[in-house]
């Protein structure tokens, strides 16, 4: 089981002293993969743990090159795709912790909410004995879409899967100005499920802040990244 957020700094700490790795992996879809967006929520994650411990070793090198975030997003996957992934052990890589977001792409692919709820729960058992933080996808900025995807998030707030920390990153997401953090276009019509830049940095405010007890400021971070701050500031 994850340990608390007031803890889980000291375990990647810990970890980092004793073996000199602590290895994360984004599981999901494309929301996580988000290949196309730079910085992205999975980049902005691992520039604040490092930031964040570096003060903590002698060696700056020790967090810097200990802590490697691989992507293990894949466009368009459902929670059945994922679910085939980690039972073929594709998702074991010598993992100290698994950031898992998905569930998005379920509807669209035919998956009921009867197996998504047995996806979930073959992803967590197939990780184990990993660290695993689950997290549903984020509202998409469009009432028909977060309306049939909410199915899905009610599912995974009934169940939680008790041994993982549960992130409710829907929610989270219904609570922002989504207009901002949607804006690109795709082949001249509006995105509403990929968000922007500022969109990305919210995500990797809510994961550091409900998996590792981290507060981040987005809008400085971002307001650093475009002004050329090399370190940006959060």
């Amino acid at each position: 089981m994850l340990k608390s957020v007031m803890d889980q700094m000291t375990v990647v700490k810990d970890t980092l002293g004793k073996t000199g790795k602590y290895w994360i992996a984004f599981v999901g879809d494309s929301i996580t993969s988000a290949e196309w967006v730079h910085p992205n929520w999975r980049e902005i994650v691992e520039y604040v743990l490092k930031e964040e411990l570096q003060p903590k070793f002698k060696d700056w090198r020790v967090p810097s090159w200990g802590i490697r975030c691989f992507n293990y997003g894949f466009d368009g996957a459902s929670s059945r795709d994922i679910a085939k992934l980690a039972s073929d052990g594709t998702l074991k890589t010598r993992l100290d912790l698994v950031i898992v977001m998905i569930g998005a792409n379920d509807k669209i692919k035919r998956v009921s909410l009867m197996e998504h709820k047995g996806n979930i729960g073959k992803i967590i058992e197939a990780l184990k004995p990993v660290e695993t933080v689950w997290a549903t996808d984020i509202r998409p900025n469009n009432l028909r879409a977060a309306k049939t995807y909410k199915d899905f998030v009610e599912e995974d707030r009934k169940y939680k899967w008790g041994m993982t920390k549960f992130i409710d990153t829907y929610a989270e997401f219904d609570k922002l100005e989504l207009n901002k953090l949607y804006t690109f276009k795709y082949k001249d019509k509006p995105d509403f499920w990929h968000p922007n830049q500022l969109g990305n940095a919210y995500i990797a405010k809510i994961i550091l802040r409900e998996a590792f007890g981290i507060e981040f400021d987005p809008e400085k971070y971002i307001r650093d990244t475009l002004s050329g701050e090399k370190y940006p500031g959060y």
